[in-house]
């Protein structure tokens, strides 16, 4: 089938590798700019110069110009995965089969941003990743296939990611076979059990001591790399925080943000009646064992993280 594909990421890279291996005509790839700051951009040059396939690099969809040249392009699919810009319904309109997106979420459950980063921040045991048709409207567009994810209590942003591509993969082999042979699966949304997840910014990161440590625990690890990591502050000195032990039961009376002990590599820090071990910290661009905040930077057991930049400790 004649098959145009848009993405930055590997989730993108890996669904295109697996239509590739399955026989899809693929006309064209197209991918943002190479100097676009994106967490998870991926390079897809390599793949369109071995499977001399056309590569464009474009800012939006929705313009004139990429109306004409997508139906030039005259699709039977059209795949937009990892997109983060809405595509219009004039651009959806042009394959004549169908127009596919992905989201690693549950849906109609976790629609929004950031549905990685959501599922560590709010300690789920479980994902999914849905391949759903597109509609105007963000991730609402009736369901194509969809794979369950299991989330580890060890898992982090990169890692869970790992898993989202691995699913990708899955998708794509059940379901173009049916595309091909014909059939476009599709089940609508349920609109009332539907929810959305909120967009999230760097500057979002920010630990709140006072959570307990389970909270504090997955607020790290679901913002870890490739995401601009949880950070907070140490007599002003901004430390970005990428990975931390999962926390014990034991309850400790400490106060929030306090570092109690070095442990190896592991920084106990006071949460919410009780401790969380600190595994990997950065400061100022320099990414170290936790304990090297006491034993290389200075800081001491005692020291308390800020909670707030204008806090008196």
């Amino acid at each position: 089938m004649r098959t145009v594909f848009v993405s930055h990421n590997d989730l993108g890279l890996a669904c295109l590798e697996e239509l590739d291996r399955a026989g899809a005509d693929l006309q064209a790839v197209l991918t943002r700019p190479e100097l676009d700051r994106i967490a998870d951009q991926t390079d897809f040059a390599g793949f369109a110069v071995e499977r001399d396939v056309d590569l464009h690099r474009v800012e939006s969809l929705n313009t004139d110009e990429w109306a004409d040249r997508l139906s030039d392009y005259d699709p039977d699919l059209l795949f937009v995965v990892g997109w983060s810009r809405l595509v219009e319904a004039r651009i959806l309109d042009i394959p004549s089969v169908a127009a596919f997106g992905m989201h690693p979420a549950p849906l109609p459950r976790g629609r929004g941003r950031a549905p990685i980063a959501w599922s560590l921040i709010k300690g789920l045991d479980e994902t999914a990743l849905t391949m759903f048709h597109l509609v105007e409207a963000a991730d609402a567009g009736d369901i194509a296939g969809q794979v369950s994810i299991p989330i580890d209590e060890r898992d982090d942003a990169a890692s869970l990611y790992e898993k989202v591509v691995d699913a990708g993969r899955t998708l794509v082999r059940e379901v173009y076979p049916r595309l091909a042979a014909g059939e476009v699966p599709r089940t609508p949304q349920d609109e009332d059990e539907a929810t959305w997840w909120p967009r999230r910014r760097p500057e979002h990161g920010r630990i709140d001591w006072t959570k307990t440590p389970r909270e504090i625990y997955d607020w790290i690890r679901g913002q870890s790399h490739p995401y601009p990591g949880a950070f907070s502050f140490l007599d002003g000195q901004r430390v970005t925080i990428w990975a931390a032990n999962p926390p014990s039961d034991e309850p400790a009376f400490v106060r929030p943000g306090t570092i109690r002990y070095v442990d190896g590599d592991a920084l106990g820090v006071g949460a919410w009646e009780g401790v969380v071990e600190l595994t990997r910290i950065e400061v100022g661009g320099s990414e170290r064992p936790a304990s090297a905040l006491v034993t290389e930077y200075g800081f001491d057991v005692g020291d308390r993280f800020e909670h707030d930049l204008t806090e008196k400790t």
